[in-house]
């Protein structure tokens, strides 16, 4: 049997936000999946969703590991197969690049200077999925979750999944000097949440994107204050991340990166 390759994307919005998911990212994602050999799964706010993933945690936004963690358990994901997961308030602007990780598990640094989760890919094997268990692991959202940002809110409760990747990975909250640009993309160099990983077994398994590959933050579409990664050039610009509060259920914005 072929590996599967699998674009799972949770649409989990108020009735004016879905509207536009439904009439415009939606389509857009099913035609990326049929472009580039994958199966389309799109999750609503389903009780069978909320019954058998979210009872283990509060906040909705650990549902995609969370769900990775069941489908492992349960044999659905096996050796081989690619998990491509994008966020509902992403556009896919240029249809030509395939998302699917060359490694066990990639992601990019987003225009805000995150090592951002919005859109993520991952090779099931057996260090993708000690990975998942890692991130999801309910000892270590005990531990850590309580422990603050530079804002005074807990990182775990705020950035869910992506926190825990951070205390895994030993990077810090934030930065003002670009990820991409400093030494091992900032891994290892905030230890006070017992990261597990070596720099040798990161660059082993984690392949990087650019910034091109995550634009959250462009000039006249949202407030650019943490805009450390800049780009000029829409002709650039892979995919668009609508993150924070952007208004995005603007048709027109949408249809203004539409290639």
């Amino acid at each position: 049997m072929s590996a599967r390759k699998i674009l799972l994307v949770v649409a989990r919005y108020p009735e004016e936000k879905q509207k536009i998911f439904d009439e415009y990212l939606s389509p857009r994602n099913k035609e990326y999946a049929l472009k580039h050999g994958y199966e389309y799964i799109e999750i609503d706010n389903s009780i069978e969703i909320k019954e058998k993933i979210l009872q283990r945690r509060e906040n909705p936004s650990w549902l995609n590991f969370l769900l990775y963690d069941d489908w492992i358990d349960t044999g659905e994901i096996t050796d081989g197969d690619i998990l491509l997961t994008l966020d509902a308030d992403m556009f896919m602007v240029n249809m030509d690049y395939d998302f699917a990780t060359k490694k066990s598990f990639t992601y990019a640094i987003d225009s805000g200077n995150t090592h951002c989760m919005g859109w993520h890919s991952i090779k099931i094997n057996d260090w993708s999925k000690q990975l998942v268990k890692n991130i999801v692991s309910d000892e270590r959202y005990k531990r850590f979750r309580h422990i603050m940002n530079h804002h005074g809110h807990s990182l775990w409760d705020v950035w869910s999944e992506q926190a825990s990747w951070y205390s895994l990975a030993g990077i810090p909250a934030h930065s003002d000097t670009p990820f991409l640009t400093i030494p091992h993309f900032g891994w290892l160099s905030d230890t006070s949440q017992d990261p597990i990983y070596s720099h040798d077994e990161l660059y082993e398994n984690i392949e990087i994107k650019d910034t091109i590959y995550n634009v959250t933050e462009w000039f006249g579409e949202s407030d650019c204050c943490y805009n450390i990664n800049k780009l000029y050039n829409p002709e650039e610009v892979i995919l668009r991340h609508f993150v924070s509060g952007q208004l995005w259920n603007n048709p027109a914005l949408i249809n203004n990166w539409k290639k």
